[in-house]
């Protein structure tokens, strides 16, 4: 697999799946999302093989970023408070094997 490089914009109340890998055990990646929100959180869904799916709330203007293993999707939802979310979201598998020399 490629790295994920994607933007979204999505309404309040709505969540949507952005990355499926359907082979078990899924990939070890590092999963960044840049909320570009002017007022408010999102959330990053990561659910994963044999292991408890992961939900992180990430304020507006705000970065963030973990590295996760067998991830089987990464989803973003937007709480229905009536503002749009939008931000990035970037997946870089086997990120801990990368030479970043």
């Amino acid at each position: 697999m490629k790295h994920v490089d994607l933007h979204f914009e999505q309404r309040a109340g709505v969540g949507q799946g952005y990355f499926i890998e359907e082979i078990p055990p899924g990939v070890n990646a590092l999963v960044q999302l840049k909320n570009e929100s002017k007022e408010v959180a999102v959330q990053l869904i990561i659910t994963r093989f044999n292991a408890p799916s992961l939900t992180f709330d990430v304020g507006p203007h705000t970065d963030f970023a973990v590295e996760v293993s067998n991830i089987q999707t990464v989803g973003i939802f937007v709480p229905d408070n009536g503002e749009r979310g939008k931000g990035r979201l970037i997946i870089i598998p086997n990120f801990s094997n990368i030479n970043l020399v």
